[in-house]
């Protein structure tokens, strides 16, 4: 700020006062604007580029007291340098204007060269002020895109660390990338805070990291699992959430509750602790309802995706059962977001065309499923025991057609 940039307000209703301080400013250099009233000063304070304010204390209706203790309330004028100029100069007002806020007191009887002086004193301490205030801004703005650089990184090693335990279960990329988003998405609708959602995007990706202690033989058997093989694909989320255990890092504890409790049912028929209701982690139970949604919607090479309709019909039939209340609630409740997610994370035709065996009963979604192949029934299985068998986890019987396309876990 140079001086014929910097504009000063002059606040008096004696015009004598005004074509003094006009003369003594405009020699200096400056623009001068002059008000006659209170009320003319705020409306042209707030209104235009004022970076100093001469302001009279003895005006009639609105005095420079209450000008001062206006302006101190506007966060667009609280910041502009105001000497109050007035001919009573007493303790008394000194003590006063002080206490409002106001930054100089000068008589109208002081020599011009101490009110030119004084002026430019607080013109430079408001510049120092406005380069202070930019640089803490420019600092905060480079520091949130550096954090925001940091946690998308974070965030793709997380992706991709657990893309490589999943690709052993016939899962992609897009679909963790997908998964977690919604999850966020329903955490966001259940008015969590943000660094809670934050929390769950960045452990939702881990909650099948236990996997890497699942024998190939049964994760990657072909066939259905015997109850004995059945047995050990559930210690799963126990083994992830060991891997996790003993971080200090505030999303890597998250993501060991998730992994230990994403597969629990609100009816306490999940695993692996027979967790019911409000028993079960509010995080554990979303990214369940997010995996589920992902598992019903996604074609596999295994598997055709079920259609919106027959997915919804799945998951409202699921609420009270498998799926907590609240959260399936919430789910439709950003039902928009969640599929502009599902459209953002498409999987790619690379993720499609990868061979890959079909577990008669997969734990890829949150037992979502516990299918059979339909050739594996045992022979004198009659057409509803048959169908019974190849029920979903919610309990509900699905459409022959649409089970056996698909292996959900």
């Amino acid at each position: 700020m140079t001086n014929h940039k910097a504009t000063i307000l002059l606040v008096d209703d004696e015009p004598a006062i005004h074509r003094m301080m006009q003369h003594i400013f405009k020699r200096a250099g400056y623009d001068a604007i002059s008000v006659h009233s209170g009320e003319e000063a705020l409306k042209t304070a707030l209104h235009g580029h004022i970076d100093l304010v001469i302001l009279d204390l003895s005006m009639p209706k609105m005095d420079g007291f209450q000008v001062a203790a206006e302006m101190k309330k506007h966060s667009r004028t609280k910041q502009i340098p105001i000497i109050l100029f007035t001919g009573r100069d007493t303790v008394e007002n000194h003590a006063n204007a002080l206490e409002l806020g106001v930054d100089d007191f000068l008589a109208k009887t002081e020599h011009r060269d101490i009110i030119l002086a004084r002026v430019r004193l607080h013109l430079k301490l408001k510049r120092m002020h406005e380069q202070l205030t930019d640089y803490q801004h420019n600092l905060e703005r480079k520091v949130a895109q550096q954090t925001r650089q940091l946690k998308n990184a974070s965030l793709e090693t997380i992706v991709k660390l657990a893309a490589a335990s999943e690709m052993r279960d016939n899962e992609t990329g897009a679909h963790i990338l997908r998964m977690s988003h919604y999850a966020a998405a329903i955490a966001g609708t259940l008015g969590l805070g943000k660094r809670v959602v934050e929390s769950i995007l960045y452990s939702a990706p881990m909650h099948d990291v236990g996997k890497i202690g699942i024998p190939d033989s049964i994760l990657l058997k072909p066939g259905p699992l015997t109850p004995e093989e059945w047995e050990t694909m559930k210690k799963h989320p126990s083994i992830g959430a060991d891997i996790l255990s003993g971080a200090k890092n505030g999303f890597i504890k998250m993501a060991e509750m998730i992994a230990l409790t994403h597969h629990e049912k609100w009816d306490g028929t999940g695993y692996p602790r027979g967790l019911k209701g409000k028993e079960i982690p509010l995080a554990g139970q979303i990214v369940a309802m997010a995996d589920v949604f992902d598992a019903l919607t996604s074609e596999r090479p295994y598997k055709k995706a079920f259609s919106g309709v027959e997915a919804i019909r799945i998951i409202q039939e699921g609420r009270g059962s498998h799926l907590a209340p609240k959260v399936v609630d919430a789910f439709f409740t950003a039902l928009d977001e969640i599929l502009a997610i599902k459209e953002r994370f498409k999987d790619t035709d690379a993720d499609k065309k990868i061979p890959r065996v079909w577990s008669g009963q997969s734990m890829a979604h949150g037992s979502l499923m516990q299918t059979q192949q339909t050739a594996s029934a045992p022979p004198n299985m009659d057409a509803s025991e048959n169908r019974k068998s190849r029920s979903s986890s919610f309990g509900v019987a699905l459409p022959a057609q649409a089970v056996s396309q698909a292996s959900l876990g």
